[in-house]
């Protein structure tokens, strides 16, 4: 597509006028013997240069890049992932975005009419790339770990599990993109759709809003395990949890307590909940090149009130031979 920038549209004229005056003037100076040189000069056609500039309209000219731009430049549009409850994927390809370098286009136009060369020329447009491209969505093709936990689902506590659920999957992490389950979630209060329901406040049980979150949270964290996920932060109860073992759960309290994990590969992850009726399920989506055998375990320890449970992770090779094992925590609970 061709756009033609008219002189009218700027405000562009030659100062003629302005260019005849020194012509006019220049065998009129208040010397007479330089007069006699001029005189003599043109008479033995000597040509004197006399330029000829030209004025236009600066913020016009920046008007019209605008309006070209405007029917140039568009945004990038990333590619889309959606994973169905029933594991069929659906996905949008990526779309590159164009930008017209409007100073650039300025400055190319200023010295086409300083130079009195007025010609065509490129505009200069940019591509933008999309952050998340048709490749990383096509990578995601495989469960790298997946966990479930029940719950009883006719409770102000199952509601909550839902809601929370429903907000903290369908999510897209790169590469080395760390999860925070507060960022996903936001403040779990009434205002949101949360409702009161049983909370661990001092170590007493009270009601709460939110109450039950920590079971999402729980059942996202075992997920992040078993997919070889970077654990960052992760705290646990003050009781161990009726709905996994000891040492397997991630309590939260927003602005105080968080899970968070991070994307160790070099392709991007995909987290998906799946809540039913009286289960949720976490299931980590990932390239398959990904994919690692691990298994959780955990150690107990009894002292006194208290119960210590070192949780550690596990590495398989294809034999099911250990390859490495780290701790992943170690939790303190008070006994009931």
């Amino acid at each position: 597509k061709t756009w033609t920038i008219h002189p009218k549209d700027i405000d562009f004229r030659y100062k003629i006028e302005e260019a005849t005056d020194i012509a006019m003037k220049y065998t009129k100076t208040d010397k007479r013997l330089e007069n006699l040189k001029r005189k003599s000069k043109l008479i033995l056609n000597e040509r004197h240069h006399i330029p000829l500039d030209e004025e236009y309209d600066k913020e016009k000219l920046s008007a019209v890049i605008d309006c070209i731009s405007n029917q140039i430049d568009r945004e990038y549009v990333n590619a889309t992932l959606a994973i169905e409850k029933d594991g069929t994927f659906k996905r949008l390809p990526s779309k590159e975005g164009k930008k017209v370098q409007k100073d650039e286009l300025q400055k190319e136009i200023d010295e086409l009419i300083q130079n009195k060369n007025i010609t065509d020329l490129n505009i200069p447009v940019k591509t933008t790339l999309p952050t998340l491209n048709s490749d990383d969505v096509q990578s995601v093709n495989s469960i790298l770990g997946q966990f479930s936990t029940a719950f009883n689902n006719h409770t102000s506590r199952g509601s909550n599990i839902h809601t929370a659920g429903e907000s903290s999957g369908d999510i897209i992490l790169m590469p080395q993109e760390i999860y925070s389950y507060n960022k996903a979630t936001g403040p779990r209060v009434l205002s949101k759709g949360y409702k009161y329901a049983p909370v661990i406040i001092g170590g007493k049980y009270r009601n709460g809003e939110g109450g039950g979150v920590c079971q999402v949270s729980t059942t996202i964290y075992n997920a992040a395990l078993l997919a070889g996920l970077e654990i960052v932060e992760v705290h646990n109860h003050t009781y161990i949890s009726h709905y996994v073992s000891g040492g397997r759960d991630a309590t939260v309290a927003y602005g105080y307590y968080d899970l968070k994990f991070k994307n160790p590969y070099s392709h991007p992850i995909y987290i998906k909940n799946i809540v039913g009726d009286g289960a949720i399920t976490t299931k980590i989506y990932g390239c398959k090149d990904d994919i690692k055998r691990i298994y959780v375990r955990t150690e107990y320890e009894y002292k006194k009130q208290k119960i210590i449970v070192k949780t550690y992770r596990v590495y398989l090779d294809q034999n099911n031979q250990k390859i490495k094992e780290e701790l992943i925590s170690t939790n303190k609970y008070d006994q009931k």
